[in-house]
């Protein structure tokens, strides 16, 4: 069994995903290296090198299905879920398999993600709340300027690394978002630690794998929907029936500022009917 697996899901990020496997390699060659090829258009698997194990997956079937799919995969006693847009610096991964080698009760840790520039960005937090939601929706959440904590409820699937024996199979009825925080909680409901590695820095450019065409950093008809989603089964159906009305009300509050300040709010429009459809609600 090796020491470590790196996951790396791709659709249609041919070039990130081979600056990804390079960069993992460099830093640890020994690593073995998966790419999950979800139905991907772009030549992916053809562009990696011949030390990357491509899984091929003909029609696009989401993060969560590929993520499983590469985990299956893999036979590493750590396993390490990248994102494509994501460039590990050179000690990270060794930085990461020495956690786990010096603390048996660490299930679940996070890298600690980086903008291009060298600031921090989220690598985890607590458990998500209503306010914390709302501060998603409406745009407040966005102007804080992140912390590094290492003690955290979960961390991010941009860089999460975990034992094979703390794995569980991501839930699909999420759209893109919110299965590393169901993920991470529900390994600490079995004694598990989770935190983040504060020395082991991931590059991240963030929301080039989902929204490389806005100036988003995040898809917020997925996000949105997703953390009601998530809601709803955390906090049960007469929360979500609240939380949804209340979202939909953050919503036309962000595309109300936003159309006031001369701006695009078409995609701030999607994301509050994809509020309005789902089905968090009445499943």
């Amino acid at each position: 069994m090796r020491r470590l697996s790196v996951i790396i899901p791709s659709y249609n990020t041919a070039e990130m995903t081979l600056r990804c496997a390079r960069a993992v390699l460099a830093a640890m060659p020994d690593t073995e290296v998966i790419v999950v090829d979800d139905g991907s258009t772009d030549g992916t698997a053809a562009l990696m090198p011949r030390e990357v194990r491509v899984v091929r997956i003909e029609s696009n079937s989401g993060f969560a299905a590929a993520a499983n799919r590469g985990v299956a995969a893999a036979n590493g006693r750590i396993i390490l879920l990248l994102n494509s847009d994501a460039m590990v610096e050179s000690d990270a991964l060794q930085k990461i398999v020495s956690a786990f080698d010096n603390d048996a009760r660490l299930g679940v840790a996070g890298a600690q993600l980086i903008e291009e520039d060298g600031s921090p960005q989220w690598s985890g937090g607590s458990t998500p709340t209503l306010a914390w939601m709302i501060a998603v929706v409406s745009g407040a959440g966005s102007r804080g300027k992140p912390r590094v904590k290492t003690k955290v409820d979960w961390v991010s699937g941009a860089a999460m690394a975990f034992r094979r024996e703390a794995w569980s199979p991501f839930s699909e009825r999420f759209l893109f978002y919110c299965q590393d925080i169901e993920f991470c909680l529900n390994a600490r409901k079995k004694g598990w630690d989770v935190r983040v590695i504060e020395d082991a820095r991931v590059v991240h450019a963030m929301g080039k794998t989902i929204a490389a065409d806005s100036p988003l950093r995040h898809d917020p008809a997925k996000l949105w929907p997703d953390l009601l989603t998530w809601g709803s089964a955390h906090y049960g159906k007469t929360w979500a029936a609240f939380a949804r009305v209340t979202l939909m009300l953050a919503a036309a509050l962000r595309i109300a500022w936003t159309k006031l300040r001369g701006r695009d709010a078409s995609a701030f429009v999607r994301a509050l009917k994809a509020i309005r459809k789902s089905a968090a609600v009445r499943a």
